[in-house]
């Protein structure tokens, strides 16, 4: 591997490996981040980052300024993960940041405390002369993003004004151009309760539900040239009373995860579902809510609704991009990512030019036995360096 050694320098690499580990032993389910948020803004004091704030909700951004004007580039990575899930399957411990195989283990690790150490440090040591960037670099380290995908960036993003956004999730190193949108609806059905021995003198609930699903899985969904097609699965199901021991149902309730294409809106997604079920009485559909009692004491919370979106391949901003990606040794690789990431807020909701990028696989995201190989951690951070320098021209 060809690294910048004029940022890169041994150091450097051996500190964005150690503090990866220091991340990663550091437990931060969402509402959780405390320890590690605190540790970030640390590092960024320490790296002497021109300005260093902790927001209401916890995440922590830090700016740095160079000496020359240019654009306003924002990178941003998540601090909270999943839970540590069948540890008794796991030969490496889920919170020891343990270095074996050239990989750094434990839960964390792709997704996304090594993309988190690469631009902390990687971009902290930038010199702020023109030789290295120009205009202002924002590192944020987000919460909550496991469950509400863009609700905290829909906080940080207002305070810094980025003109571009690299959201670091990881992508194999190549630039995610676009990703699908997720939302949570609820299905519900209202029926009439008698005594089971007698049920003609009820109404119940559940038939209801089985119909509208029948109705919903024959819906047609769009189809998207770059984001493939739209899906929407049944994931779960309750009838009410619960239990209902000799009591027709008079509820049913189903939640389904939809993943959504490019043109889809809060609005359109529920009308196609109303006018799919209006042959069906009493049946309502509705978003879910997404809600996190931060650590701080505040609470984030959204309707559960992500949008999909895209970066044109023609934009300037994407063209600076493959420049950055070369510049860290990198030739430009694009795909849509096929998961959910805070770019449903500044690329689907606030509209600022965004791509998605870091090192790793999401195939390791969530997994048991979750590592970074460290050789895509500091190719990683070393075409952070690059984006840095090639966006804020």
């Amino acid at each position: 591997m060809c690294y910048n050694r004029a940022v890169l320098t041994p150091d450097t690499r051996d500190e964005i490996i150690s503090f990866t580990q220091e991340l990663v032993r550091l437990p931060s389910l969402p509402g959780r981040e405390r320890e590690v948020a605190q540790l970030v803004e640390a590092k960024m004091r320490a790296l002497n980052y021109d300005q260093v704030w902790t927001d209401e909700y916890g995440s922590v951004v830090g700016i740095l300024k160079a000496s020359e004007r240019g654009a306003t580039i924002l990178f941003d990575s998540h601090t909270d993960t999943v839970e540590i899930t069948s540890r008794e399957m796991w030969t490496h411990d889920p919170l020891g940041g343990e270095i074996a195989d050239g990989k750094i283990w434990g839960r964390g690790a792709t997704d996304m405390k090594g993309a988190l150490a690469g631009t902390v440090i990687a971009l902290g040591r930038l010199p702020r002369d023109a030789s290295a960037f120009r205009g202002t670099i924002a590192v944020s380290a987000s919460v909550a993003e496991e469950v509400i995908e863009g609700a905290a960036l829909s906080h940080i993003i207002p305070r810094v004004n980025p003109d571009f956004v690299v959201i670091c999730e990881p992508t194999e190193c190549k630039i995610g151009i676009g990703q699908k949108g997720r939302t949570g609806i609820f299905v519900t059905t209202r029926g009439k309760p008698a005594h089971t021995s007698n049920p003609k003198l009820g109404d119940n609930a559940v038939y209801k539900m089985m119909a509208a699903i029948e109705k919903l899985r024959a819906l047609e969904l769009p189809y998207d040239g770059l984001l493939g097609d739209g899906v929407m699965e049944l994931v779960e199901i309750q009838s009410f009373p619960f239990p209902g021991k000799s009591i027709v149902p008079d509820g049913c309730q189903a939640r389904f995860d939809r993943r959504l294409v490019r043109g889809e809106t809060r609005e359109s997604v529920l009308d196609s579902l109303r006018d799919a079920l209006r042959e069906i009485s009493d049946c309502e559909v509705e978003y879910t809510t997404a809600r996190v009692n931060c650590y701080t004491g505040k609470v984030l919370e959204n309707p559960d609704f992500y949008a999909g979106w895209s970066i044109p391949q023609t934009s300037p901003w994407l063209i600076k991009a493959m420049y950055g990606l070369r510049a860290g040794g990198l030739e430009p690789d694009f795909y849509a990512v096929p998961y959910c990431t805070n770019g449903s807020y500044s690329a689907g909701d606030a509209k600022i030019p965004t791509i998605v990028f870091g090192p790793s696989t999401i195939k390791l995201a969530h997994a048991i036995d979750e590592y970074i190989e460290m050789d895509q951690l500091l190719r990683g951070a070393e075409v952070f360096v690059g984006l840095a320098k090639e966006l804020g021209q």
